[in-house]
């Protein structure tokens, strides 16, 4: 695995434990219908429900303080409607750092996650992208250089690592592939003139 690969899988395993902590966390909290305006002073005594849900846009929106500081932290989106359909989340977004900034939008669609973005860098743009379909994630898009150019880019079939295609010089051209099988890299191949077509099979 390349340097900056590296370092960037390691950012990227320390934002999913994040995102596993928020959600035990909304498990515990309890529903309550109410409005609060931001920055309002509150006494210390006064007790601050951790949920507020109301409508927006025609949907039903669901805010969630998660870390106690009397700011929203998790935004979740329903379809307003009738019956099941009024209970099918359909956007989901999460302050990570709790600066007050989303830094994690997730797509729902009929019950599943269809899309993923996430800020790793926290710097408003969004550096990885992961897609999904019935629930497995089929690719997975990274911005390991922080440029606004996705330049890692892996697929994968039946849940399973297939091919990664990786732009290695920074000129937002793949240049590098490889290839796997039942998760095992196979062969790697290098595009070694820029024409998008690889010239050389394994090592550069």
């Amino acid at each position: 695995m390349k340097p900056a690969t590296r370092s960037f899988a390691l950012l990227l395993l320390l934002l999913i434990g994040a995102v596993f902590i928020v959600t035990p966390a909304l498990a515990q909290t309890k529903k309550h219908k109410k409005t609060r305006k931001k920055n309002k002073k509150v006494d210390d005594d006064e007790v601050i429900e951790p949920v507020e849900e109301f409508e927006e846009g025609g949907f039903r929106k669901v805010n969630l303080d998660v870390n106690g500081d009397r700011n929203a932290d998790v935004f979740n989106y329903y379809r307003v409607g009738e019956g099941d359909e009024s209970i099918l989340l359909v956007r989901k977004e999460i302050d990570l750092n709790f600066d007050g900034k989303i830094d994690v939008i997730q797509i729902w669609e009929g019950g599943e996650m269809t899309r993923e973005e996430i800020d790793a860098d926290f710097d408003g743009r969004v550096d990885w992208k992961d897609y999904y379909d019935s629930g497995e994630r089929i690719r997975a898009e990274w911005d390991t250089r922080f440029d606004g150019f996705a330049d890692l880019v892996r697929y994968y079939e039946g849940g399973v690592l297939s091919r990664v295609e990786m732009d290695t010089t920074g000129d937002r051209k793949m240049d590098y592939w490889e290839y796997y099988q039942g998760g095992v890299m196979q062969r790697s191949g290098w595009d070694l003139n820029a024409d998008g077509k690889i010239d050389k099979w394994g090592e550069r």
